[in-house]
């Protein structure tokens, strides 16, 4: 059976994807493809070489030590198992939007609008509730509406910094 979040938990377990989403821009796009430079039927790169396997690590780890963190500080148990699966989610809806926007023709880097805000945040919830924690639909709402205005705030920023090529 699934624990349902209170809504403190909420924010505290799903605050880990965000920032396993930023941390592979650390690399500067170094690292060993995850796809291994496979391309798919339509001739198109599977995911492209911006998603890497170290990507995947720091952006799990940065997650994980963040979920521990406020885990302990928040004295809220659930929040580091359900912390870890939002972190690992988000990446992984990273990756399943660089899978369609690979299919429709767009370059790494490329904007998609609501795509590229929303993917890994899609994939920390259905992650979160995989791993059987069900976040309190109000403040999960409330963070989906929040998350596409932070994002673009923290891209702009790591354009501004040199960490990233484009500013979306």
């Amino acid at each position: 059976m699934a624990q349902l979040l209170g809504a403190a938990e909420t924010v505290l377990a799903l605050l880990p994807a965000l920032v396993a989403n930023a941390s592979p821009v650390l690399l500067r796009g170094h690292g060993h493809p995850v796809d291994g430079g496979r391309r798919f039927r339509d001739g198109r790169p599977v995911l492209g070489k911006g998603k890497t396997f170290e990507g995947l690590l720091i952006g799990t780890l940065y997650g994980a030590v963040v979920a521990y963190l406020l885990s302990a500080a928040m004295g809220a148990a659930a929040v580091f198992p359900a912390g870890c699966a939002a972190a690992i989610g988000a990446l992984l809806g990273d990756m399943a939007a660089a899978f369609i926007k690979r299919r429709l023709g767009l370059e790494r880097g490329a904007p998609a609008p609501v795509l590229d805000q929303l993917d890994f945040y899609s994939g920390a919830i259905v992650a979160t509730i995989a791993a059987g924690y069900l976040p309190a639909p109000i403040p999960a709402a409330i963070l989906g509406v929040s998350v596409p205005l932070l994002h673009r705030a923290t891209n702009i920023a790591a354009y501004r910094l040199g960490l990233k090529n484009v500013p979306w």
